[in-house]
């Protein structure tokens, strides 16, 4: 979004060009929402984010595995729990981004908490 918004395009067409394209994923289907109405409201915590991501890397620490991409996750998700607190939603790690750029990716339409209106079934175990 940050490109998008730096170029001058929609983002509400940016948002759409997306959940067309490969790049489309449930993350941006989701988070990108409530981040472009500004609520952030994920209904996931930083501090979760941040116990998740720890747990994968302790695995891969035990198991002698070399991990890339996961530790600069981690300093991220931390840099982002310090500056917004550990019970802001996880989706404010962007937040870092409108900051330090000084803007914000909103656009008119979106709704500030996704509601799950599915008919719920019992599920099971695989």
């Amino acid at each position: 979004m940050d490109n998008s918004q730096k170029s001058g395009l929609d983002l509400n067409k940016a948002f759409k060009g997306i959940a067309a394209s490969s790049g489309n994923s449930f993350v941006h289907e989701t988070e990108s929402q409530v981040i472009l109405n500004g609520s952030y409201n994920i209904n996931f915590t930083m501090d979760l984010v941040e116990k998740d991501v720890g747990l994968f890397e302790s695995l891969a620490e035990k198991l002698d595995i070399d991990l890339e991409i996961s530790p600069l996750v981690l300093s991220i998700i931390k840099d982002a729990k310090e500056k917004y607190g550990s019970r802001a939603w996880s989706s404010m790690v962007v937040k870092r981004l409108e900051d330090k750029y000084e803007t914000d990716f909103r656009a008119p339409g979106f709704p500030e908490e996704l509601v799950d209106d599915e008919e719920k079934v019992k599920g099971y175990e695989i």
